[in-house]
């Protein structure tokens, strides 16, 4: 029998596995609930099928980047928790080898947390390894020789792992160094390796000289999708006004055409950019990555919707069409795997990661789609680094420039990071999260969302009254929780004064630590260090009568919760009459803590009766 090609047999190959996986599971729509439905079926399969490679692996840290974005997409604590998990998994550390760039792409999953937690641990090892870094000279030729890669970034994967890192180290610390010594190292290796005739990046040295059957140079669909991405995951991070910002656009802006004009009919770009019928298989995690670039360019107004939306459309459907009814993303290119033998069974986690991001930019401009929008600019005057504060808005304000938004359908952009906000509608005003470098103007941009809502993480923020523990009244925010006694210790002639519980952790704890009944021992998340007993503890009043003797405030009488949060808590707080002499004096004390905050704002209002001279 004669021996078919081999191009035939992989197009066989791939056209069975295509029919395979069309069984319609999935719509490729670029509706949100299409989107959450397919990327949350990816997360999923991935998170219950984990990969083999170490947790602080590159390939990990690929995928941590798109579990990253898919948090935000669905505000799903789980994703959160999943990244808490590695993280704590890896004790916060990066790969074992410090100057090698694979080994720092980890780091972004930390900074992240970051970002939302600040629990110094969390980037403690990731900060001294890149002081360390950057810290010695970069002037070692980029030449593919000497086990350069475990030195310098010197082949075109590594603008994925190390220059984003830094940037995120900039935006949690405010530090200049670090997004000064990821300009330098991003456009040494870009000279370095950057085609400017093809406006794509070689791998490394060893392609420069190398061409495909056809003729043409060699690209790698992956490569040069950790390049586009690696942009984006910069840009998200740099400040508007970084002086070598449009250089970044340009560099962005030139891909995005020539990968525009390579894309594939089905809507993949194959692994070879310019051979792409030597290699047949719809690869997903380049694919992945180049719609996920291009998304975030329509989504921040690098790329015309009119010219890229159709490119996102065609690598969408082809990714969704790669994705199994179970959830598993199949035609992802395996390290080192021959790219011409990849089938609709392959995956691994850096695909997945890709394909997460992808669903982010869409979900969100699915959700902006049509949308009135309205902009504001933010600017922190002082020279200190502003991390998770909520700044309050003027709400009437807003609806005249912005009529169509409602407390339902409010949904607050950053326009550098591109993650919607936490917000809250309090009475007359509405409170947004938000982090600002020193003296930075920010720009953020208000949506009347017409296509669903965008998420929020559940509020950190909680309040109750406590009678199974003598009528506490107790409160929390992500940083502090704070308590004060109530009517059953007037038996105890307890005092109205605020206990302090130190947390180590972000998530409540005041329910589990009532329940424990065990608050007095820190089992790693905190404790009540010291018992208030007949003091006022961090803090109370007290009334001075015409002797000079201190009456303290007495505990509280009733209390009422107005709001939980999720950026702002408020509670009333009601106290008994206090007779000061001749004088009865009623406290109503109110109380407001931020989340974030490790402070809180406390307002008495008093009801005098009788004579008060002299008090």
């Amino acid at each position: 029998m004669k021996k078919l090609p081999a191009s035939l047999i992989a197009a066989m190959a791939l056209s069975c596995n295509m029919s395979a996986l069309n069984a319609g599971e999935y719509s490729a729509d670029l509706t949100a609930e299409s989107i959450l439905k397919v990327t949350n079926a990816a997360a999923k399969w991935q998170l219950d099928n984990p990969a083999k490679h170490p947790l602080w692996h590159w390939t990990h840290g690929a995928l941590w980047t798109g579990v990253m974005a898919h948090a935000h997409t669905t505000g799903d604590e789980v994703y959160y928790q999943a990244l808490v998990d590695m993280a704590k998994a890896n004790d916060y550390k990066l790969g074992p080898r410090p100057e090698f760039s694979d080994d720092h792409a980890v780091g972004q999953a930390y900074l992240w947390l970051y970002q939302r937690d600040e629990l110094p641990q969390q980037i403690a090892h990731t900060r001294q390894t890149m002081d360390d870094f950057i810290s010695r000279p970069h002037d070692e030729p980029l030449e593919w020789k000497n086990k350069i890669y475990l030195r310098e970034p010197a082949w075109c994967d590594s603008l994925y792992m190390s220059p984003p890192t830094l940037a995120m180290l900039y935006a949690a610390t405010g530090e200049r160094k670090y997004i000064d010594a990821m300009d330098m190292l991003w456009w040494r290796t870009t000279d370095y390796l950057y085609d400017k005739e093809s406006d794509l990046y070689w791998r490394d040295q060893n392609y420069f000289d190398r061409k495909e059957k056809n003729g043409e140079k060699v690209f790698w669909a992956r490569g040069n999708g950790w390049v586009f991405a690696g942009l984006c995951n910069i840009l998200k991070h740099m400040p508007a006004d970084y002086p070598s910002r449009p250089r970044y656009v340009s560099l962005f802006m030139k891909m995005a055409v020539k990968l525009k004009s390579i894309q594939q009919p089905d809507g993949s770009w194959h692994a070879a950019l310019l051979d792409p019928g030597a290699y047949p298989a719809p690869e997903s995690s380049g694919t992945a990555f180049y719609v996920y670039g291009m998304a975030w360019g329509i989504n921040n107004g690098l790329l015309s919707e009119a010219d890229y939306l159709a490119v996102c459309t065609k690598g969408w459907q082809r990714l969704v069409s790669n994705v199994h009814s179970d959830g598993k993303l199949g035609f992802v290119q395996a390290i080192g795997k021959d790219p011409k033998a990849v089938t609709s069974e392959e995956t691994d986690v850096y695909g997945v990661g890709g394909f997460l991001l992808a669903g982010h930019e869409l979900h969100k401009m699915a959700l902006t789609k049509d949308a009135a929008s309205h902009d504001v600019t933010i600017t922190n005057p002082s020279k200190t680094l502003r991390k998770n504060q909520v700044v309050s808005l003027k709400w009437e304000d807003l609806k005249k420039q912005l009529p169509a938004v409602t407390g339902s359908n409010i949904a607050v952009m950053d326009r550098i990071s591109g993650y919607f906000l936490p917000v809250q509608i309090y009475g007359d005003a509405l409170l947004v999260q938000i982090s600002l470098m020193p003296e930075e103007s920010r720009k953020f941009t208000l949506f009347a969302l017409e296509n669903g809502q965008s998420a929020q993480f559940p509020t950190r923020l909680h309040a109750r009254f406590v009678p199974e523990r003598l009528d506490d009244f107790a409160w929390e925010n992500d940083r502090m929780a704070f308590r004060m006694y109530g009517p059953a210790l007037v038996a105890e002639d307890g005092r109205g004064g605020i206990d302090v519980w130190s947390k180590r952790v972000r998530y409540p704890v005041v329910d589990k630590w009532y329940a424990s009944k065990d608050y007095h021992t820190d089992h790693g998340e905190g404790m009540d260090a010291y018992k208030v007993g007949q003091t006022l503890g961090c803090g109370g009043l007290g009334y001075l009568n015409k002797a000079g003797k201190l009456i303290p405030s007495p505990v509280f009488a009733t209390s009422n919760v107005v709001t939980k949060g999720p950026l702002r808590l408020k509670f009333v707080l009601n106290y008994p009459p206090v007779q000061v002499d001749e004088a009865k004096i009623t406290e109503t004390r109110t109380v407001t803590m931020d989340a974030g905050a490790h402070f809180l704002q406390i307002t008495s209002s008093f009801k005098t009766e009788g004579d008060i001279a002299g008090i």
